[in-house]
Formats: C-alpha cells, structure tokens, sequence
C-alpha cells in the first residue's frame, strides 16, 4: 500500500480541484494509465461558449482558467472521445458555481449515466472567486480508447461554468487486514464501520471527500502542491488535520495499519514548534496539503495539545518498534523543547535537590485560548487537569525517550518528576469537601471541582489519581454527568471507563458509538482503537518485543477475536473468551514475549496445558495476575485463569455498577441516599452503598468471586416510618431475603451468600407493601471475596 499511495502522489492534484493548469489540448495518450486532462473548451460543445478568468485573492493571482461557459436556464452539452489506455479511472470534474442546486451535472460514458449531481451553495462573491470552485469525483469507471465521455449541465437559473475532466487511475482507500469476530451482532458491525469509514478518511487519490473546499487558501500556497500523507482530523467539511483529533486517532490509525501517514502528520507538527512566533506550540492545524489551516491554523492555543502530541507519538513508538519515533531529528528536537523551553516557558521550574521550592504546573500564558481541551470554560483557568495529566504522561515519556537513547540518568530524572507531578495533582488538586478532585485553577489560585466537560474527565484517562478511593469515587462523578458532552468528548469515555474495568459502562459508551456512527472522524477510528486498547486490553511494547493484553469483555460479548493486529513486526490474533481465557496467535514476525493478564489474584494461571503460579501488579488500580510467555511466529498459546478461591476482597463501592436504581434520590457509594455518612445503630461505615426502596443496583461478576458479604439496615438519618426488605439476586436467583421487615429499631443484619459462578448480582430494596416513605436503606460495608 505504501508503494501504491506513492506512485499515486501525483495524480492527488486534480482530486482535490487543485489540478495546475496544463494549457493547450488534452495530454497525448502514452503507455502509462494517465492521468489524462480533458480541457472542457477542447471538448465538442453544444450551447457552451468560453469564458477566461484570472481568479485572484486579495488582487493577488492564485489560478488561471478558461471555462466551458452555459447560460442560464437552458441544457448544454461537451463530449470528447477518449483516447487514453483502458483501465479504471476516477473522473474529477472541476466547475464552478455559486446557488445551490443552480446547475444540475450528469455525466455519461456511451450514454450510459455513471454520475449526476447539483451545484452546492458557495459563498464566494461571483464566479471570478476562487471560493465558488468546486469538484465531483465519478469512481471507479471502466474507460478505453473509443469510449465517448458527455457532460450535460441543467441550468435552473445559474450558468453553468466547467474547467476540466482529469481521468485518474482509480486507487480507492487503502486497505487493511484487522478483523474481528464475536457473537454479539453489533459489535462486529460497528467494529467493521469504523475500519471501512476510516480509511475512507485517508487522503488518497481520488478520494470524494476531498476538492469541496475554497479553493484560494489551497492555490496561494505554491510550496504545497501536493496532498501529504494523512488522513481527515477535523469535520469532514474542512480538509485538514488538527493536533487534538490526530493525538486521540493514532491508535486506531496504527491497528488498520496508517503508520506512514500518522508519522507524516505527527513530524508536521512537531516541525511547527521553532517556527517563528510559535514559542514550541505546534499548530492546532493544517490543511491536507500540508499548510498551516486556514481557519484554525495560529488562533487555537490550548494547554494539552503540545503535550498530547508528545505522549502519542512516544505510544507509536511503543506499537510499531521503529525507532525514528525517538531518533527522527525533527521529532527529537520538538520532545526537548517540549520538555525544555516550553515548559520554562510556562512557569514550570523545577527543583530536584528541594522539590517542595518546585512548581511543576505548566500554566496558559497570555494570548493563548484555554488551559484545557473544554474550549468553553467558565472561569478563566490558568491551568487545568487535563493538561496536567497530558504534561505527566508526555513526562512518563521523555523518561522512556532518554532510557532508549542510552541516557539512565536522565531517564530517572524525569521519571522521578513525573512522579511528583502526580505527587503534587493528589496533594493540592482534592476537594474533600465536595469528594472530588479539582479540575482547574485561576490566577488567584481558586480552585474548581464542578463539572467541566473535557477538564473534569480527561485527568483520569491520562492515569492521575490515587487509583483507589478518591479515583473510583471519581468516576462515578464522571459517570453521574457524562451524558451532557459532545460527540468528540464523548469518544474518549470508552477508553477511559475499560481503563479502570469498569467494563459494563466501556462497552455501553462503546455500543452507542458504534450504533450511532457519528460523521465526525474521531468515532471511526474510536470505534476501532476502544475495541483494541480497551476491550481487549492491548498494551504494546514493541521496542521490547512485548504485548501484553487483559480481558474486559461484558455478558454481551461472551468472546471476542481480533486478527492480524500488528505489534512490533509481529502479526498477531487475540481471543479473550469471557474473563479467565485468552488465546495469542503469532502469525507470522519475530517472537514475542506475551504477558497474559487477568483482573483478581487466582492461584493459578494455566498455560497450553501447565499450572503456573502468577505474578501480580495493578494496572490503573486494578490487581491483575500475569504470567509472560513467549509466542514464537507460528505459534498459538492459550492462559487460562483459576477461578474461585483467590482471596481478593473487593469494596463493592470501588466497582462500577452496570445499573442503579431507585424510587427515591440517587443511590450513593460511601453515603447514604441523603448523602451523609453511612449509620447503622450508632455504627458508621466508611464503605458501602446507600439507597431507597423501590431500588435495585446491578454488578457484573462474570464468576470472578466466592461470597457477597454486608450489613444491612435502615440509615440512622431516618426516625420512623421505615419499612424495607432486602434481597440478593445471582443471575435471576434470589440467593437472600432478610427474614423480616426491618424498621429504623431493627438490629443490624449480616448477609453472607455464595456467589461463586455468578455473572450478575442484583441487590434489591422492597418496600413492604406499604409504600416508600422514609425506606432509606443501606448495604453497609458491602464486599466480594475472590
């Protein structure tokens, strides 16, 4: 594919209505399959004359052309015969027209309509603007010499103006050989959107996507007159890349195999950073030429992105193994000055004999947009948690960086900053009274902690946090207002929630991604990498020859296949089958080593057939057992996790519930549904749920537990009035019913119940039959056993 995108770059032009003009007549037939330029004044017209016009932007010349020109309200024809090689072509029509639907276009080959289409509404001043120039690309037509071409314009009162037809060989979107398989209908269905959607995304030659936009910021630029490897990063209205939508689509755009363009687009970016005036910002965006976007080019100065940019270019590194990642001067350069200048410049100053005298917050500086993603605050943040959760993740990797080059001590420099980044973030950005984490900060210091879309959600997903309580508390904070974000927001939730296997909301994040196939190009290729990177839990280290990989599948996807995942030079193919079972394939590359993860401390990992005692480690929080294993090309190797009997006990407030409901309020972790401290008979639990009669809230176990275990009662903030039932449900079987109906002066109960083998644990408040007044109930102190 790589050689085929090559040998195409100069056939890009003319689809993107960008063709430099060739004068004279239609080019000479050769051996070689075009592209050939069909003048339309050369073509035999029917109520066409001609028209020259010199199109100029602020009295500047920018393009030259002489148009096939119609009248208004009547047909008129041009047709040529071709006289090029037979083979596939695309035909890109070039014109120009203003009114929507002023001129309808239909295209034909020996009669025979392959194309029709009308004007859309231009907002240049006449037809002597280069904004009303526009293209229609006609794929994949089977042309030889003879064939006749006709074009026909319908005049509904615009008249018609056509440049040229530029016959191509048709390319089409590159392709890929990720596949999935899964029981579950929808999944496979997004998963194979998303792929096909993106990649049609790429900027081919002859993609239909491209050529609609103004053309004048496109023609004045004479040093970019080729498309540049890359595909959409923006709406699909705008031909161009910009440094949020690439960062947060790289890896997606590396599992269907976009390597090449990623490294394009992610070098031009890093190459902004000395140009004069940018003071080490990349630009928020450029066109698919390469350019400096016209719309958002030098405006957009938000906090994170140099920051993103840096940490996903290190995340390439670690999927694809080539070391031009780290080493490319102009790559290298950008993470220095990132790591240097930059944050000098932005009032980090750091202290490695004294840390407490350092102050290692990066701050938006005047004249920039936003210290956050959320590009309409409230307040006027000088910095902002997700910029600082960015600013550690692109610490982690410069550390990483210098370990490679051969710098140790470097590496533990920064290593040991980022560390106290993170450090300072659980110090000074908790709000205890509100029990959550701050989000941004003003000049005087005041802090945030409110909802703030992108600000209040993306610190968890760059990995700040105590991962424990404050973290999972957090979440569920998250989770509490995540349905008011828009569509580009909302793509980053998936990835967030399956980091923290809270698996249930990953997937119906994910569900509605894929069920809703949104236009805007971060869903494709989200649709893609969430599956990879969440779902199945891939995590790269291909510099190492390692992969390591963690089940978090739901009841929905019982199991799920991907193959022909590239790590490193390894073609691999994954299946996790429910939450104990992974198999790796090696297709074809070098060995790997493999590190088979599993949530839960089980006595044993079983390997193709062998008991292994495991390792364990937390991942974002999470205990997971792992045993590494090499997986040489050819080979395929099957881990199997224990089940039953770890002794893991587990909060049931530190897990994220699929479902929760009641008839009163809102079920609370670590409180009561009126929010105070959870009571029982003058005992307070620092764990545990509060909620109301009529309530059920719902966990999905997927066997990973033995016991279910809590104290149950009615919350000392109610007096009287109080009449609950509790019961506990294990995959549709009530498995306990308190055996009375407890009041405010009922002795605290204990439940202790055998879940082993259940997939989903339902607790459920009843009201007694007499109505829900006052039936505050609490499951207090709530745990599992493993």
């Amino acid at each position: 594919m790589r050689r085929r995108l090559a040998c195409a770059l100069s056939a890009v032009l003319a689809s993107a209505g960008a063709v430099v003009v060739l004068p004279g007549p239609p080019a000479v037939a050769t051996a070689t399959a075009g592209p050939y330029v069909i003048e339309a004044e050369n073509m035999s017209l029917t109520n066409f004359g001609t028209d020259t016009v010199d199109h100029a932007w602020n009295g500047n010349p920018v393009d030259h052309v002489t148009y096939a020109l119609g009248a208004a309200g009547q047909t008129s024809t041009a047709r040529t015969a071709f006289s090029g090689a037979a083979g596939t072509y695309d035909l890109v029509t070039r014109y120009n027209g203003k009114a929507a639907s002023g001129v309808t276009y239909t295209l034909a080959v020996n009669s025979t309509t392959v194309d029709s289409w009308a004007t859309s509404q231009r907002y240049g001043r006449d037809h002597t603007d280069p904004m009303n120039i526009d293209t229609r690309t006609t794929s994949r037509i089977a042309l030889k010499a003879g064939d006749t071409i006709e074009l026909t314009a319908v005049s509904a009162g615009e008249a018609p103006r056509v440049d040229r037809i530029t016959v191509q060989q048709h390319v089409g979107p590159p392709t890929s050989a990720l596949t999935i398989s899964s029981p579950n209908a929808t999944l496979n269905d997004g998963f194979d959107w998303g792929k096909s959607r993106a990649l049609g995304m790429t900027f081919y030659p002859g993609n239909p996507m491209m050529g609609h936009e103004p053309e004048w910021w496109r023609l004045k630029d004479a040093t970019h007159s080729t498309v540049t490897p890359g595909y959409w990063g923006s709406y699909t209205s705008r031909e161009s890349f910009y440094n949020r939508d690439i960062s947060h689509q790289s890896d997606g755009a590396h599992a269907l195999g976009l390597d090449a363009e990623t490294f394009n687009m992610m070098r031009t970016f890093a190459g902004d950073a000395d140009d004069p005036g940018q003071n080490g910002w990349p630009l928020w965006a450029h066109s698919s030429y390469g350019a400096m976007y016209y719309i958002d080019g030098t405006g957009f100065r938000e906090l994170p992105s140099p920051f993103n940019v840096m940490a996903k270019a290190f995340k390439q590194y670690q999927w694809t193994g080539d070391a031009a990642w780290i080493n490319d001067p102009t790559l290298s350069a950008y993470y220095d000055s990132t790591m240097g200048s930059f944050l000098d410049g932005h009032e980090v100053t750091w202290n490695d004999a004294n840390p407490a005298a350092e102050q290692p917050v990066a701050r938006k500086q005047p004249g920039e947009y936003t210290a956050t993603f959320f590009e309409f605050p409230n307040e006027n943040l000088v910095s902002a948690a997700d910029a600082l959760g960015y600013q550690y993740q692109s610490m982690q990797a410069y550390a990483e960086i210098l370990k490679a080059k051969g710098d140790t001590a470097g590496s533990a420099t920064w290593a040991a900053r980022a560390k106290r980044v993170r450090d300072h973030f659980e110090a000074k950005w908790w709000d205890a009274a509100n029990n959550r984490y701050v989000r941004g900060k003003d000049a005087a210091g005041t802090g945030y902690s409110s909802w703030g879309h992108e600000a209040s959600f993306l610190m968890m997903l760059t990995g700040l946090g105590d991962h424990g309580p404050r973290t999972s508390a957090y979440l569920d904070f998250i989770a509490a207002n995540d349905d008011d974000l828009n569509v580009e927001a909302t793509s980053y939730l998936p990835e967030m929630y399956y980091q923290y296997n809270r698996s249930a909301e990953g997937w119906a994040w994910l569900k509605k991604l894929m069920t809703g196939k949104n236009s805007y190009p971060e869903v494709s290729f989200l649709a893609v990498s969430s599956v990879v990177d969440g779902m199945m839990g891939v995590q790269p280290d291909a510099p190492h020859h390692k992969v390591a990989t963690v089940s978090r599948l739901t009841s929905d996807t019982p199991w799920v296949e991907i193959d022909h995942l590239k790590v490193g030079d390894s073609d691999l193919k994954l299946k996790h089958t429910g939450t104990t079972s992974s198999t790796l394939t090696n297709n074809s590359g070098g060995s790997v080593d493999w590190e088979a993860q599993f949530y839960g401390s089980p006595a044993s990992i079983t390997v193709n057939g062998t008991a292994y005692t495991p390792q364990t480690k937390s991942l974002s929080g999470r205990t997971v057992s792992y045993v590494t294993v090499p997986v040489a090309a050819g080979a395929s190797v099957t881990a199997t996790a224990s089940s039953g009997g770890t002794g893991e006990t587990v909060d049931l407030s530190d897990l994220g519930w699929t479902d929760a409901r009641s008839d009163f309020g809102t079920v609370q972790k670590d409180r009561s549904v009126d929010s105070h401290p959870l009571r029982l008979n003058g005992v307070t639990y620092a764990k545990g749920l509060g909620t109301h009669a009529n309530g059920t809230v719902t966990y999905l176990l997927n066997g990973a537990y033995t016991r279910f275990r809590s104290d149950v009662g009615v919350d000392d903030e109610v007096g009287a009035n109080s009449t609950v039932r509790f019961e506990v449900w294990g995959d549709g079987v009530k498995l306990y019913e308190s055996p009375s109906v407890m009041t405010p002066s009922s002795a605290t109960a204990s439940v202790d119940v055998d879940v082993t083998g259940v997939r989903t644990l339902e607790l459920r408040v009843r009201d007694a039959g007499d109505g829900i007044d006052s039936d505050h109930a609490d499951w207090a102190g709530a745990k599992l056993l493993g």
